[in-house]
């Protein structure tokens, strides 16, 4: 089966966006549904090489796994291909829609895309949705596992023609990341993981309480800057819209007509948790508040309707077939009291408990939750400030590996790509993956984002 070829031809990759093209070499490679069964029906799986820019590339590819789950890795790569410019010159970028995402045989429906950011929002909205979702897809979401897409990626590596692979994994990456280091150890040079989520840990039950984390230190930025009672305009106006919602009519941040859309507590939580997972989105986040907080929801409505823009780009399905096998089974005893007291409360774990009890559980492999053991060099990159995969998760998926670089981000966010000195450090780890040699000078040089003093930026 592994001796198949991808015949690769000149495309373009465009990021979700659309305001950048990355030329490359893409073709599609045919595998089973349900891999164990090689006679039963198959999908498609969209591969994309960007070739080196040196005339003789390294032998060793960087297979790029994007995040989600439910993000494109052609899509994610065109959005970020210049923070993988070192590597790219000696070396061939190798990217596969993971099975369910992108061109991949989607699993995509209409959940809570934009235009549904008209309507009043509540916990029994976001369950009808997904399961609406369940009924819309094309194929069996039993089969779009991480414990599958693995076997998928080294399925493309052999029929590739690499006998060893790179590996960069952001946020739900990591996890597939790691779970191939454990299956293909010997086709594993090196792993970089960026946001990571260490395998026995669940997604759900910490996501409002980190959350929360990262929100509170921003307060705290806040109080010692130029919003000193941010805190208290925060809850004022989370209270308000939770008791009143407020219809609004604004010009749309992407196509400038005219919309009306409802802004309520479910909104202003959404646009908040987006917001917090980047030092640069968290920075405009206070001037957003203030604004509310005087009765001026046309700067919080707008980010609303740009950031929803994520969520349409976002394989719903994928999504949900991989937390209803993953995660929400392994949620344990969740502390509703602990929820209820931060800004996004319960809502998140109950919608995910409910979806799941209608969504079926698909393949796993039983050592997927294990942490891995391994001496291939893995460079671990967080941000302080993460709101989903704290440091404190990096730290516990190393605890078996015998051969890691840990790095911690000062003021930054979810995922370290766009950090000047982290693109280096991943351009040398994978040039000569051996941690003691690795200079992390500029790790102490790394600073937050300085806050937005009004919508329109910066103090100068």
């Amino acid at each position: 089966m592994h001796a198949a070829q991808i015949e690769l031809s000149p495309c373009d990759l465009t990021a979700s966006e659309g305001r950048q093209e990355v030329n490359a070499r893409c073709g599609t490679l045919a595998v089973p549904l349900d891999r164990r069964r090689t006679d039963g029906a198959q999908i498609e799986l969209f591969v994309a090489v960007v070739d080196a820019l040196a005339e003789q590339a390294e032998p060793d590819p960087l297979f790029v796994i994007a995040g989600g789950p439910g993000d494109s890795a052609t899509g994610f790569y065109a959005a970020a291909e210049g923070a993988f410019s070192r590597i790219h010159r000696r070396r061939d970028i190798v990217l596969v829609d993971q099975r369910g995402s992108g061109a991949s045989a989607p699993l995509d429906c209409d959940a809570l895309d934009e235009d549904r950011l008209g309507e009043h929002v509540d916990l029994e909205v976001v369950v009808d949705a997904a399961v609406d979702c369940l009924g819309q897809l094309d194929h069996d979401p039993r089969f779009f596992t991480t414990s599958i897409a693995v076997r998928d990626l080294d399925h493309v590596r052999a029929a590739l023609g690499y006998e060893r692979v790179n590996l960069y994994g952001i946020s739900y990456g990591t996890r597939v990341a790691q779970h191939y280091l454990r299956r293909y150890p010997e086709r594993t040079r090196s792993v970089i993981l960026d946001g990571v989520l260490s395998p026995d840990i669940a997604l759900g039950p910490d996501i409002a309480l980190v959350s929360q984390e990262a929100l509170d230190a921003l307060f705290d930025r806040c109080r010692e800057d130029a919003y000193p009672e941010l805190r208290a305009q925060f809850d004022a106006v989370l209270d308000r819209l939770g008791n009143a919602p407020v219809a609004i009519t604004i010009d749309h941040p992407r196509t400038g007509e005219p919309t009306e859309t409802i802004v309520d507590q479910y909104t202003f939580v959404a646009v908040v948790r987006l917001l917090v997972y980047s030092p640069r989105t968290a920075s405009v986040l206070p001037a957003l508040v203030e604004s509310a907080y005087a009765g001026d929801y046309r700067p919080l409505t707008s980010h609303a309707l740009f950031v929803a823009q994520s969520v349409e780009n976002l394989a719903l399905g994928l999504n949900y077939a991989v937390a209803c096998t993953e995660d929400a089974p392994y949620m344990g005893d969740v502390d509703f009291d602990a929820l209820a007291a931060t800004y996004m409360g319960t809502t998140f774990v109950e919608a995910l408990d409910r979806v799941c009890e209608r969504w079926p559980a698909g393949f796993m492999d039983e050592d997927l939750r294990e942490l891995v053991e391994t001496d291939v060099p893995v460079l671990l990159l967080s941000g302080e400030l993460d709101p989903i995969t704290p440091p404190r998760y990096a730290t516990a998926a190393a605890n078996r590996m015998a051969n890691t670089v840990e790095v911690v981000g000062r003021g930054q966010g979810h995922g370290m790509l766009t950090v000047a000195c982290a693109q280096r450090l991943m351009a040398k780890f994978v040039d000569s993956p051996v941690v003691g040699e690795l200079d992390l000078g500029c790790v102490d040089r790394i600073r937050p984002f300085p806050l937005f003093t009004s919508p329109m930026g910066p103090a100068p």
